[in-house]
């Protein structure tokens, strides 16, 4: 609902006619001004009364409603003026003073205070000639008061004349209405030259003496840049546009704890990762991070080759809730701790769909985790996760070979494709090294007393209980994929695969006929979650056919698919499986592809639904370099390794 307030430029309608406030005067009179500019008096209790009546209508569609905020504040002194006037006002206060301390609180006579003047002018040694008599007892009247300011020489006052004033206003409004006021953004010297074609068509049928001034196209523009800067930008760029570009951050969030606030979003890394086994580029990877706000402590993280949705955005919150100690065990040079975990309060995404599936709401509502969807197009709302995506090009993304760099005028002429080295699991390896030894360790501006995230999460453990799931199935079955369906004799189909158990069997007999249950799914085709709900638990129940252990959901359905294109419409599984053998073997023939798109297509299919390899690629320790031991130096044509500190003994 929107609210108004007398306040200055407020628009509203008095019987078909526009009136604007203009000035609030004295024994509570309203001063208006209709749309020709005549002026029009209202008591107060009389505006009062005609909105009551709905005689006056106020105009919605304005900026200028809301109520005035109680602002306290100092007059100005003496500093707020440009330096020349304010030695004149030191200049006038001299002389006022030493005449008033000669003579009492009236001033004498002309001759005497002449007198006195041209005493206190030799006393001071004005460079300048003294004020004559007249110029003092004004100067006199003014600093009764005994301030400075009032002696300040008022040139800030003076100033052109609007030329561009009452009919000629409206003409000059209607135009730029019209004509500039538009997405189209036209110049205003093309909108210039149609005022003065409108004003020559309105005088050609008047007197002389009636006829309109045609301005100069600088008074056309001092008129413009006089307008509501918000009002301007608003008609040619946009209202979303002129509210990102004039919008204010007076507040400053406040989190007062750990895990009260996480901030989730995607990006695609700004760098070319390649084959392992080729050497070749295979495009750019997605990052989705998990950012807790109070502690800037990355919780989570995921690298992946499919476009985010909602198994991208599971697999991401599963893992900013677990412990990372299992997790870091991957990666032998981390050499501290990440203790970030736990259930949070409230998640903060942006709006993309994957956001808004059904299953992850409702895995969100399970878990007792608020969901705080920012507005539309407003990812100042979630600042934290987006500068952190800053930080991370500009302190590690950056300064790798290989990468893209932000935008193409960064970039300039870095043959980011030819200079591509890093594996994915090389990329992994130093994101993660980047993220536990360097960003938790280094201190954060916006942390009090200059701590780091690492410090600010240790310090925030102690002032709230970090809860975990009792039990890590559960967790898995919550953040899954669901659907209903029924029992049969051979088990429950999800897709069409067949899983079947002893306790599934078992809990068919005690169902209804025709009765569904819920199954819970993930991109691993080894087993889904059941849920048994005469004992309400969810047991897991494993695929019929063993050799679905391990499988990709999506990559199995992708052979199914052009099976059936090439015109069997029933393949058996011997034959799926066998063109299910023959995509992961044509990821071989795709890798040696020159084309991007083949080869990004080859390296998804690598790739579960979470971003996990799918065959593990056995390499080298010492092949992930690892970016605090190794220098990455420029040099012709590209960068290349210089020294790399040797690897320390013994560590875990």
């Amino acid at each position: 609902m929107e609210t108004f307030s007398l306040k200055l430029k407020l628009m509203v309608t008095l019987n078909g006619t526009k009136l604007k406030l203009v000035n609030r005067l004295k024994e509570r009179q309203l001063l208006w001004i209709d749309e020709l500019g005549e002026p029009f008096k209202m008591m107060e209790t009389e505006f009062y009364r005609l909105y009551e009546s709905r005689a006056l209508v106020v105009d919605e569609d304005q900026p200028y409603l809301g109520v005035i905020p109680t602002v306290r504040n100092a007059p100005p002194d003496i500093t707020c003026f440009p330096e020349k006037h304010s030695a004149e006002a030191l200049r006038r206060r001299s002389y006022l003073t030493r005449v008033i301390d000669c003579v009492s609180q009236t001033l004498p006579g002309n001759n005497e205070l002449r007198e006195l003047i041209q005493q206190v002018a030799k006393e001071i040694d004005d460079p300048r000639p003294p004020p004559s008599v007249s110029t003092v007892r004004r100067w006199f009247l003014l600093f009764r008061t005994g301030s400075v300011v009032k002696l300040v020489p008022r040139h800030t006052g003076k100033g052109r004349a609007r030329v561009i004033v009452g009919e000629l206003e409206d003409v000059v409004s209607d135009l730029l209405d019209t004509d500039y006021l538009n997405l189209e953004r036209p110049l205003l010297s093309t909108v210039y030259a149609e005022l003065k074609a409108r004003l020559k068509v309105i005088n050609a049928g008047r007197l002389p003496s009636h006829r309109l001034a045609v301005p100069s196209e600088m008074s056309l523009r001092r008129y413009v840049d006089s307008l509501d800067p918000y009002e301007v930008d608003k008609g040619r760029l946009g209202k979303h546009a002129a509210n990102q570009l004039h919008r204010t951050a007076i507040g400053k969030l406040v989190v007062k704890k750990i895990l009260d606030r996480l901030e989730i979003d995607h990006t695609p890394l700004d760098i070319l990762v390649v084959d392992p086994e080729t050497g070749k580029h295979i495009g750019r990877p997605f990052l989705t991070i998990v950012l807790d706000r109070h502690s800037r402590m990355v919780m989570s993280y995921l690298i992946h080759f499919s476009a985010p949705n909602t198994e991208s955005v599971l697999r991401a919150i599963e893992r900013a809730i677990r412990p990372k100690a299992d997790w870091l065990s991957r990666f032998p040079t981390v050499l501290s701790e990440w203790r970030a975990h736990g259930l949070p309060a409230r998640i903060v995404p942006d709006n993309a769909a994957e956001f808004h599936a059904d299953d992850l709401v409702s895995a969100f509502n399970e878990l007792g985790i608020e969901i705080m969807y920012p507005a539309s197009r407003a990812p100042q709302k979630k600042g934290a996760v987006e500068r952190f995506f800053r930080t991370l090009n500009e302190g590690l993304i950056h300064r790798l070979p290989g990468t893209t760099f932000s935008n193409t005028r960064e970039r300039g002429d870095y043959p980011a494709e030819e200079l591509a080295c890093l594996t994915l699991v090389e990329l992994e390896a130093k994101l993660v090294k980047w993220i536990v030894d360097v960003y938790h360790q280094r201190t954060h501006r916006s942390l009090p007393h200059q701590m780091s995230p690492a410090q600010a999460w240790l310090a925030g453990e102690s002032q709230r209980h970090i809860c975990l799931p009792t039990d890590l199935d559960a967790l898995e079955s919550v953040l899954a994929r669901r659907k209903e369906s029924p029992v049969h004799h051979y088990g429950v189909e999800v897709g069409t695969h067949v899983y079947h158990s002893p306790e599934l069997a078992e809990l068919k007999m005690k169902l209804a006929e025709g009765e569904k249950i819920q199954v819970r799914y993930r991109d691993e085709l080894g087993h889904v979650w059941v849920h048994d709900r005469f004992r309400n638990v969810f047991i897991l129940v494993p695929a019929k056919d063993k050799r679905l252990v391990g499988m990709s959901r999506e990559t199995f359905d992708l052979a199914r698919a052009q099976l059936r294109q090439s015109g069997k419409s029933s393949p058996a599984f011997e034959v799926i499986h066998q063109a299910y053998r023959d995509i992961m073997a044509d990821v071989e023939d795709l890798k040696r592809s020159q084309k991007l798109r083949k080869r990004r297509e080859a390296a998804k299919v690598k790739l579960d639904r979470g971003g996990a390899q799918q065959a593990q690629v056995q390499s080298d320790p010492k092949s992930a370099m690892d970016f605090l031991d190794t220098e990455i130096h420029e040099s012709i044509p590209g960068y290349s390794v210089v020294s790399r500190a040797p690897r320390m003994e013994g560590k875990p």
